[in-house]
């Protein structure tokens, strides 16, 4: 039966021409392994993996050594390494300056500045054009900078997208990078966001007390040079801003809480802002293997399986317990990957070569993905598909994932059937609210054009106290991100092979498939 269903996946994605042999599942991965990954990675040596930290080179020198184990070929740039580049910013508040009209604004009264990847110092000096929500999406009948003339000018745009879009396409209209993008496109020189009240969950009173901390970037996941001040600004900031405009700031916002189209319009003053930027270059590495394909032909067309190795560190310094162990974000992830490669190597070459890729900085804001989606060594070719591997919530029992990314390509048909060969069901994505979409690796693989899915375990189980959500939302809203995400918690290993297995699964059917997978004509993602 499990062959018949692998083969029905592998159906969805093209004519089901590969052999019984060739589509027959490796070995099974089993509960042991996956704990032995665990205990490892989620140890206090570890130090909470963080980007930048002796914790986190610690961690790469295990999965690599694990490759080596496996029988994987070195897939970096450097044997098995592939530097990321990353900096640490830190806003300089001395440097930080907005004006409206000559009035100066007070810092984290009235607005913040972003720190900027590039510059130093930067400033401008322009007129301000509202432009909505500073979107252009064609297919969703968006073009917020339509008939506004932006040359050198100062885009000020809502924060967050229209109601009535889908979840996963509204979290990506709203990601800050996508919006400074559209506004460089437009001919913008800086932009300013209006996190305004009730619009978005992180109004402006929510982000200024984040605004001086430290970040970290790289430049593959970073707004665009040509926009040399990015600022956000206050409600009452707003209302002077817009004191000269053909609209009042109240009827713009309440406009958009009505769902009503915005126009763009020049709000007849004029603005300046500065930043300033310290910052401090890292290089951490992604890990990268490579299990090379069987069918010559397929060379150059990689299946990418990805999962974060870093984790967020001591970060509790002042308790008892002070590190972040990330047993399940993302120790798990890594484990099941490394034994997926295992069980891989073990089984019959699959057609298509199959790149695994421990990955930096996830938790500073997917930026070892970033860098590698934008410049893939070339032991991955041009990458066929990407299966991402995020905090599988291995703590119950689960009757069904949830496969983000499933509606945008035919690597939906191919999760649906390898679920189904462990008894396992594909749901629709229960929280929208949380943006996971956009809040995991596999979204800067779809932002360079990749089909990419990520699952995770599903909210059903045979246990009426995990059932209905309550077994992972307990997670998210207990050890998440706490000294608590340890090997002391309850872990279900046996859960964990079952994931692992349905993942192998996946990346079988996408290995040896006839055809590459594809976008759905009507995905928003297609052509990217």
């Amino acid at each position: 039966m499990r062959n018949i269903l692998i083969c029905a996946a592998v159906l969805a994605v093209s004519a089901c021409s590969v052999s019984q042999e060739a589509a027959r599942p490796a070995l099974d991965v089993t509960p042991g392994a996956i704990e032995a990954h665990i205990r490892f990675l989620a140890d206090d040596l570890m130090e909470g993996r963080e980007a930048g930290t002796r914790g986190y080179a610690l961690a790469t020198n295990y999965v690599e050594a694990q490759y080596r184990l496996i029988g994987l070929e070195p897939g970096g740039n450097e044997g098995y390494r592939a530097a990321v580049p990353l900096q640490t910013l830190t806003p300089l508040t001395e440097h930080a300056g907005l004006s409206i009209d000559g009035v100066a604004m007070t810092p984290g009264d009235d607005f913040v500045v972003s720190a900027h990847p590039v510059h130093d110092r930067s400033s401008v000096e322009a007129g301000a054009v509202f432009a909505g929500y500073g979107l252009v999406a064609p297919g969703l009948g968006l073009n917020d900078y339509d008939g506004l003339d932006l040359s050198g000018q100062i885009a000020v745009v809502l924060a967050g997208a229209p109601s009535g879009l889908p979840s996963d396409v509204a979290a990506h209209l709203s990601n800050p990078r996508t919006k400074a993008e559209f506004a460089a496109r437009a001919g913008a020189a800086g932009v300013i966001v209006i996190p305004a009240e009730g619009l978005t969950r992180w109004s402006f009173r929510r982000l200024a007390p984040m605004a001086g901390r430290p970040s970290m970037t790289t430049a593959a996941a970073a707004a665009p040079e040509q926009i040399r001040v990015i600022a956000s600004i206050s409600d009452e900031a707003a209302d002077l801003l817009f004191a000269r405009a053909p609209q009042n700031f109240a009827s713009v916002v309440e406009a958009a809480r009505n769902g009503q189209a915005l126009t763009g319009f020049d709000l007849n003053v004029a603005v300046a802002m500065s930043q300033g930027t310290a910052r401090e270059t890292i290089h951490d590495d992604n890990v990268v293997g490579v299990l090379p394909g069987a069918d010559p032909a397929l060379a150059d067309e990689a299946v990418i399986v990805t999962a974060h190795l870093d984790h967020i560190g001591v970060c509790r310094p002042m308790e008892e317990d002070p590190i972040c162990n990330g047993a399940l974000d993302n120790a798990s992830g890594i484990s099941i990957m490394l034994e997926t490669a295992r069980a891989l190597t073990a089984g019959p070459r699959p057609a298509r070569p199959v790149g695994f890729i421990a990955l930096a900085a996830e938790e500073k804001g997917l930026l070892g993905a970033a860098h590698i989606a934008s410049n893939p060594p070339p032991a991955l070719g041009r990458m066929a598909a990407n299966v991402n591997l995020d905090m599988p919530v291995i703590l119950y029992e689960f009757n069904d994932v949830i496969a983000f990314g499933a509606e945008h390509s035919n690597l939906g048909p191919v999760a649906e059937a390898a679920a189904a060969s462990r008894g396992v069901r594909l749901s629709p994505d229960p929280i929208p609210e949380q943006s996971l979409f956009v809040r995991s690796d596999h979204y800067q693989f779809v932002r360079a054009g990749v089909p990419s899915l990520f699952l995770m375990t599903g909210f059903s189980s045979p246990d009426e106290a995990d059932d209905e959500g309550r077994g992972f939302l307990g997670f998210l809203g207990g050890n998440y991100h706490q000294p608590g995400d340890d090997i002391s918690q309850p872990l279900r290993f046996d859960q964990g092979a079952k994931f692992a297995n349905i993942n192998l699964a996946i990346i079988q059917a996408i290995a040896n498939a006839p055809e590459a997978p594809r976008w759905n004509e009507d995905s928003f993602f297609a052509g990217r």
